[in-house]
């Protein structure tokens, strides 16, 4: 499992646009990320740089934040606590902040 206290920004910005699955006990939805940017001050090495990711999700639905069980083919398995911020007719958008 991806240790979250140990990741950076560069990691997930290396999957910009790539698609994510969020884990369900019966099942899996695709989240595509579309952005992975640097959050609040810069923070002196060697603390990590806070940083928030966005995800969409090609479905208006109405999703409760909390931790949820995600997975990437190359970032391997997370739980990361997502809130969603927006949505239209077509789509939900989530986001993930790391402090």
């Amino acid at each position: 499992m991806l240790e979250l206290d140990k990741v950076r920004c560069e990691q997930f910005a290396a999957c910009l646009n790539q698609d994510f699955e969020i884990v369900f006990p019966d099942g899996t939805l695709p989240a595509k990320l579309t952005e992975a940017k640097p959050w609040g001050p810069d923070q002196p090495a060697p603390a990590r740089q806070s940083f928030n990711l966005t995800f969409r999700i090609d479905r208006n639905l109405r999703f409760p934040q909390g931790t949820y069980r995600m997975r990437h083919v190359e970032l391997g398995e997370m739980e990361i606590f997502l809130v969603q911020i927006a949505a239209d007719a077509n789509s939900s958008t989530l986001e993930a902040v790391f402090n």
